[in-house]
C-alpha cells in the first residue's frame, strides 16, 4: 500500500508535468485512498444503540397518536 507521502510526491510530479501517469499508478493510488476511507469510516461510524432506536420509535408513535386524535376530532 502506498504511504501518504508517496501519494503526495506522485501528485506533485503529475502536477508539474514531470511524470507520465500509468494505469498501475492510478490503481495503486485508488487502492490506497480506498483503504484510507475505509479506515476513517470505521473510526467515525457509530451504529445506533437500542436506546436511540427506542427514542425514535416512541417519538413516531407520539406523532401518530396526535394525528389520530386530530383526525377523530375532525369527524
Amino acid at each position: 500500500m502506498m504511504e501518504e507521502s508517496e501519494i503526495k510526491e506522485l501528485v506533485e510530479k503529475i502536477s508539474d508535468g514531470k511524470y507520465k501517469v500509468e494505469n498501475n499508478d492510478i490503481f495503486r493510488v485508488m487502492v490506497a485512498l480506498n483503504n484510507r476511507v475505509k479506515q476513517l469510516y470505521k473510526q467515525t461510524y457509530n451504529p445506533p444503540t437500542n436506546n436511540d432506536l427506542n427514542k425514535v420509535i416512541h417519538t413516531v408513535l407520539d406523532k401518530m397518536n396526535t394525528l389520530e386524535k386530530k383526525i377523530k376530532d375532525l369527524k
